[in-house]
């Protein structure tokens, strides 16, 4: 069954202009699914490119998330569209000392992390609900699964919305609606540019990601991205808090920390 016959007509998928969001609404064009295309920056050459290629309705919102006036915009753009999928993509993080950034930034990253995706949900699940049918997909992280120096407020917000998409799945399993969090680990996007730091080793592509999260959906609540990251994640669950952090603090020190 194809995703639009099994969830609907319409997707939404936020931080969509580049990396991980701009392959979501590819793949997703692809499946003949119509957008509304969500992000800061303006995305209007890739909602020409999916439109000519796949035939698809695209509506390209130039929003920033991190406005709580601009989620209320949201609403009268899905009032009369069958929303069959929601992609809470979009996020930011920031590296180095929690000192070094100003709390703006740490305010307008909880809502671009947190209160974002609990807004949309909350529109696109009141849909779904009435016919029984939908996926909602949540950008987790490696870091989600353990507290990391350096990009403390960061892996807090990736903590929530793991919690919140595992908690929404429990709730939901039994009325239609599947529900992912897939968390990748260093991906080669723009992320680690906005965040000040270089990303390290074994980084993975955006295309593996959404790979990753599509094969899953419907079959599991969460999912890790790349073998590395998955054996990371485990050896972790099996050695002392203490030692954890301090392992993670030299990891995260080296990827996150200039000199």
């Amino acid at each position: 069954m194809s995703l639009a016959n099994k969830y609907g007509k319409w997707a939404i998928v936020t931080g969509a202009s580049s990396g991980i969001g701009k392959e979501f609404a590819l793949y997703l064009a692809k499946e003949k699914i119509n957008l509304i295309l969500i992000s800061r920056r303006s995305k209007d050459e890739l909602a020409n490119q999916l439109r000519n290629n796949y035939g698809v309705e695209v509506i390209a919102l130039d929003l920033d998330l991190s406005e709580p006036d601009n989620l209320r915009l949201i609403q009268k753009e899905i009032e009369e569209k069958d929303i069959g999928i929601l992609i809470n993509n979009a996020g930011f993080g920031k590296a180095g000392n929690f000192m070094n950034h100003d709390i703006r930034v740490y305010s307008e990253m909880i809502i671009l992390n947190c209160l974002a995706p609990v807004y949309l949900t909350n529109l696109a699940l009141e849909k779904m609900l009435k016919k029984r049918k939908g996926a909602i997909i949540f950008l987790g992280s490696l870091v989600a699964y353990q507290p990391t120096p350096y990009m403390s407020v960061y892996s807090a917000t990736k903590s929530f919305d793991l919690t919140l998409g595992l908690s929404l799945y429990g709730e939901y399993k039994k009325k239609g609606i599947d529900i992912l969090v897939v968390n990748p680990g260093p991906t080669k996007t723009e992320f680690h540019k906005v965040a000040g730091s270089d990303g390290g080793y074994f980084q993975r592509e955006a295309p593996d990601v959404v790979k990753t999260a599509i094969r899953s959906l419907g079959k599991k609540p969460t999912v890790l991205d790349g073998i590395i990251n998955k054996i990371l994640v485990l050896a972790g669950r099996f050695i002392p808090v203490k030692l954890s952090l301090a392992i993670t603090e030299k990891i995260a020190r080296s990827i996150y920390v200039k000199n």
